[in-house]
């Protein structure tokens, strides 16, 4: 759903309509220069033939060292698989835990892919609810009671794409023990670890002991260094999920762009500094969307403390009329944006909750303010009706 708005966008554009796009989870700022250098080089002294399926070794080395010093998690640089993006890396792990029938846990708001990947598999994904008056966290309990049988993982994402919800080192110790005893594994999504706001600290599952042979930590360079479309992902866990992930993509795709996995040691062990000067551009139009949102009569939102996206709930104009027509969801809702204010924006259905939107504010502060100022006066419109 995300892409395919963020097309009717792009074409929108090309016939000279003034839209706005608030759609992809894509950072606005170029790649950091250090790492395109590295590129250049690559190319320069020939890097361009097969690598190693699982990746470069000097690569795979730098995540070792990523892991312990940010995670706290030991790996051989034999545990480590480097993908064609996280996306890759998440599917490559559902396909060597699971059988046909197994079934995956998996919290709602979730990223529209997970689901699909599971089903890719012949696996059976199964939704657990959260609620906003929970900060879209999923306890303990309802951990428990979404177990049977059939379990055989929980694909977990903190922060979290689309809510921006970061779970607590306490909150995630305590699902942990759910899964040890229900002897699960779990799939950790991190691919938003650095975009963290408010002092909040992430922490990695995969860093406790109990539970650290049955979880697989997902990561990439997309988000946090700005290079989406480099496509470089990567897994870490044990040997033996990391050998039957490695011949999953062996038939797949075989290695990762030679190129991208060069681009990628520059970013993982260059300077951070434009990390961080990202994060505290993003910090500022997280500030801005959230209370222009907020301020908006009838929507309430969760301030996120990660990632790049509010979801601000839209409920309080399911039933009210436009151009005749009534709108009953969230995905009603975003298509008047569209229609009647030239503003996109990724219905919440996607997400796994028809009563929500996903605003991406990675892009322009310029284009944040002439979203909202859109987004005010499309839903005063609405307010009346």
């Amino acid at each position: 759903m995300t892409l395919a708005l963020s097309a009717v966008a792009k074409k929108l554009k090309e016939e000279g309509v003034d839209v706005v796009t608030l759609t992809a989870g894509e950072p606005d700022f170029p790649t950091p220069f250090h790492i395109k250098k590295a590129a250049i080089s690559a190319i320069e002294n020939n890097y361009t033939g097969y690598t190693l399926n699982a990746g470069i070794q000097e690569l795979r080395k730098a995540i070792c060292d990523k892991f312990k010093a940010d995670n706290n998690i030991s790996f051989h640089p034999s545990q480590i698989l480097v993908s064609n993006g996280a996306k890759h890396s998440i599917y490559n792990a559902v396909r060597a835990i699971c059988n046909k029938g197994d079934e995956v846990i998996i919290p709602a708001p979730y990223w529209v892919t997970y689901p699909e990947i599971v089903k890719l598999v012949d696996a059976v994904p199964v939704i657990v609810t959260t609620s906003e008056e929970n900060d879209f966290k999923m306890t303990p309990a309802q951990l428990k009671r979404a177990i049977t049988k059939k379990t055989k993982a929980l694909l977990f994402c903190s922060p979290s794409n689309p809510t921006g919800t970061v779970y607590s080192r306490t909150e995630i110790e305590e699902l942990a023990k759910v899964t040890a005893k229900a002897d699960l594994y779990v799939i950790s999504d991190e691919i938003y670890e650095k975009v963290i706001y408010d002092g909040t600290k992430h922490f990695s599952i995969g860093s406790i002991p109990e539970v650290k042979d049955h979880v697989i930590t997902v990561n990439g360079v997309s988000k946090a260094f700005s290079m989406t479309g480099w496509r470089i992902g990567y897994l870490g866990a044990k040997q033996e999920i990391v050998s039957a992930a490695e011949k999953v993509q062996s038939q797949i795709t075989s290695n990762a762009s030679s190129i991208s996995q060069h681009a990628a040691l520059a970013a993982l062990t260059g300077s951070h500094d434009e990390v961080n000067t990202m994060n505290a551009e993003f910090l500022r139009r997280r500030n801005f969307i959230y209370e222009a949102v907020t301020s908006i009569k009838g929507i309430t939102c969760v301030k996120p403390k990660g990632a790049f996206y509010v979801f601000p709930n839209v409920s309080g104009y399911v039933g009210k009329k436009a151009n005749g027509k009534t709108l009953r969801s969230g995905d009603d809702i975003a298509q008047y944006l569209l229609d009647e204010e030239r503003v996109v924006v990724v219905p919440g259905s996607g997400f796994g909750s028809k009563n929500h939107v996903r605003i991406s504010y990675a892009c322009s502060m310029e284009e944040l303010e002439k979203a909202a100022e859109r987004m005010h006066r499309g839903f005063k419109k609405l307010y009346g009706n």
